[in-house]
């Protein structure tokens, strides 16, 4: 089964005489973190054929399960990139969803309000191109080069923490870091580097203040990246005008009031 994604839809391609064809869905790009290093790998992984056989093969109603192929083919992207970082999965072993793994001679271990987390360092760019990802017969007039946006940061564990993001609203305004009501400037190095993650030294056990804080710096990273085509990144991020503030919002950030209360017919 070979999924293609048209930038809104994914159909599955029929490569078997025995295979039905589901019904499209939505887009939903999640890549993996755990053992990826970079986005780069992250999308060489999400596009590799994967085999299914045995008792995870591809179930076909009334012929069973069947050995089959499964892939993704991007024939197109859209212009507006959201990209979900995979920073949680399930842990069969303790039955728990795990954020963080830290390795220690016993295994796994969880202490002092550690909450389950993968934390691995991930690393993504300002720029990205994705014209390798794209299927050999989509348009090529254009570049499939992306810049980066936005990012989505979660610092803590799977049962609670604290949310906040990244911005650069337009090419030339530098990045905004949006913290509840605070919206102050952010370098580069913060936008990336700070948000790789990456756990501590394998075996090392929080004990003091110091050891306690480096850990819970770990625990802050992205996991949500927006990026956008530069072919459209003057149409997407155009100007902001009066016209585009819905009324509702208008009448309480601006005083705004409406011309008439009333329709005449």
């Amino acid at each position: 089964m070979v999924e293609e994604f048209n930038g809104e839809n994914a159909t599955p391609r029929k490569d078997s005489p025995n295979e039905t064809t589901n019904p499209t869905r939505p887009i939903d790009i999640q890549l993996k973190v755990k053992g990826m290093r970079t986005l780069y790998n992250s999308f060489r992984d999400y596009v590799t054929v994967k085999m299914l056989c045995g008792e995870h093969g591809y179930q076909t109603g009334e012929f069973g399960l069947q050995d089959a192929r499964a892939a993704v083919i991007f024939q197109s992207l859209p212009p507006v990139l959201h990209l979900q970082l995979k920073r949680y999965e399930y842990d069969v072993q303790h039955d728990i969803m795990v954020k963080v793994r830290i390795t220690s001679s016993t295994g796994y271990w969880f202490g002092f309000n550690l909450t389950p987390k993968i934390n691995d360092r991930f690393e993504f760019p300002f720029e990205i191109d994705l014209g390798e990802f794209v299927d050999e017969t989509a348009d090529r007039t254009g570049s499939w080069k992306y810049q980066l946006h936005s990012v989505f940061v979660h610092s803590g564990g799977i049962h609670g923490g604290h949310n906040y993001a990244f911005i650069k609203p337009d090419r030339d305004t530098r990045w905004l870091i949006f913290d509840d009501n605070r919206v102050t400037p952010a370098s580069e190095r913060e936008v990336l580097g700070g948000n790789y993650g990456g756990e501590p030294p394998s075996g090392v056990i929080p004990k003091t203040q110091r050891d306690q804080a480096m850990v819970m710096k770990r625990s802050r990273n992205a996991n949500v990246l927006v990026y956008i085509r530069e072919t459209a990144m003057d149409e997407i991020l155009a100007p902001f005008t009066e016209k585009d503030t819905p009324l509702h919002l208008g009448e309480i950030t601006l005083g705004w009031r409406p011309i008439c209360d009333s329709f005449f017919f």
